[in-house]
């Protein structure tokens, strides 16, 4: 029991120090394009659009790859999860560290990169484990608790380096995350415990207490049954829109505060931090809310997503248009941040949680990742496609584009109150009948 309390704790930590990295660029973008030579255009586009591109393109392409690798369930003995999570972290944390050695800027380019590897290539890793370490009834707080530590990792990354940047350098943020990532990566290989799949399933009771394992496998031949779910289908669709706000406004955000509105980077960044911080635990309300939420009737889940998706359009519209003035206080911007925050981070833990709940063991790596894939794109390309168009329509019309996006996403999440509850019973009649089947001597 104390073997797997820790090693739940240490699977907590290293995706916190993971996601840590993710936006430790952003505070210092103006003291970067300095060093290299860029301009005001050339940061926007170099710095904010081209960098988060390749980012999230190439952590988007890997993570289908070990999503497939997460489901073969045929490789548990050769390359566990558990094993398979260490090595995209660990490329993740040295990518890290190759961020600060970096000596130019095709260097930075390519090691922001490679730490899209490590994150992208996490994602489907992490919600396979968490289907199979904790059951039906927890999985919605455990996914709030990851996200949680996601969103600290987040913050607190994006906090260290506008604090650490004006006063150390850009680069040594870098070393701060990555030393300690990789240290604990090892400490996560020795220690953790592979779950054994498909353990807390409902419809898989009978099978499991027979004393047979579940040992069924993806296979690339299954891909349509995986895009058949129609839950599986929305949530893959509202990703695309939902997560260009949140790629545009922790890229761009902190340098037009600080920029365009006139505060230092310290303060920009403290705004910043205030709607992540807000978002942080946004997300973990927002999970623990949902998981109560759908206990007592499913559909209360998507429900609870599509509203304050919706709701976090008008505070992010207020943030942008705030207006400049001299000696002006970070107060109001900080709490339309808070709200604005708070209530778009609502629909992550819980959506992760749908797609736990309508998808068999074998198929939820290879779900997750397909997942990640197009947050990755809304991510990256949502960056750079507003990056060009601040370029021509000003940053000021750019974003409220982005921000709009939000609108679409919750549209999207509306009709799941209809179709994620059929589509979680139907998974655990599936697994009733193919455990029928072999426990009569079938397939």
């Amino acid at each position: 029991m104390a073997r797997t309390w820790v090693t739940q704790v240490l699977f907590v930590l290293i995706v916190g120090l993971l996601f840590a990295d993710q936006n430790l660029l952003a505070p210092n973008m103006t003291a970067i394009g300095a060093e290299f030579g860029f301009s005001r255009a050339e940061i926007d586009q170099r710095l904010g659009a081209d960098v988060n591109l390749l980012f999230w393109m190439l952590g988007g392409v890997l993570t289908l790859l070990i999503g497939y690798l997460t489901d073969r369930g045929d490789l548990t003995k050769k390359l566990s999860r558990k094993w398979l999570l260490t090595i995209v972290a660990v490329i993740g944390q040295l990518a890290c560290l190759g961020s600060g050695l970096a000596k130019n800027y095709d260097q930075l380019l390519w090691a922001r990169a490679l730490t899209g590897i490590g994150i992208g290539g996490a994602f489907p890793l992490i919600y396979s484990l968490i289907g199979d370490y904790y059951p039906p009834h927890k999985r919605a707080s455990a996914a709030a608790t990851l996200g949680l530590s996601q969103g600290l990792g987040i913050g607190i990354g994006q906090l260290l380096s506008g604090m650490l940047g004006p006063q150390l350098g850009w680069r040594m943020p870098f070393y701060v995350i990555a030393i300690p990532g990789l240290l604990l990566s090892v400490t996560f290989a020795l220690w953790a415990r592979e779950p054994k799949r498909g353990q807390h399933e409902e419809g898989l009771r009978e099978l499991l207490a027979s004393g047979q394992d579940y040992r069924e496998r993806f296979q690339l031949r299954d891909l349509p049954k995986l895009f058949a779910v129609r839950t599986n289908l929305l949530i893959l669709l509202q990703a695309l829109p939902g997560t260009v706000p949140w790629g545009v406004f922790f890229v761009y955000l902190n340098d037009y505060y600080a920029h365009d509105k006139g505060f230092s980077v310290p303060d920009a960044t403290l705004l910043v931090m205030a709607i992540g911080v807000a978002a942080i635990f946004g997300g973990f309300l927002g999970g623990l809310g949902g998981q109560k939420l759908m206990n007592r009737k499913v559909r209360n889940l998507p429900l609870l997503c599509a509203v304050t998706t919706t709701l976090a359009v008008v505070p992010m519209a207020l943030l942008i248009e705030y207006p400049v003035r001299p000696g002006q206080s970070l107060l109001g911007p900080v709490l339309i941040g808070l709200l604005t925050g708070g209530l778009a981070a609502v629909t992550g833990p819980n959506i992760n949680t749908m797609l736990i709940a309508v998808n068999p063991p074998e198929r939820r790596g290879s779900a997750f990742s397909f997942f990640n894939l197009c947050n990755d794109l809304g991510r990256g390309l949502g960056a750079w496609v507003v990056g060009g168009m601040a370029a021509k329509l000003g940053r000021v019309s750019a974003f409220h584009i982005a921000n709009l996006m939000w609108l679409v996403c919750g549209a999207v999440l509306l009709s799941l109150v209809f179709l994620f509850p059929k589509d979680e019973r139907a998974l655990q009649q599936q697994l009733r009948e193919l455990s029928s089947r072999k426990l009569g001597g079938g397939e």
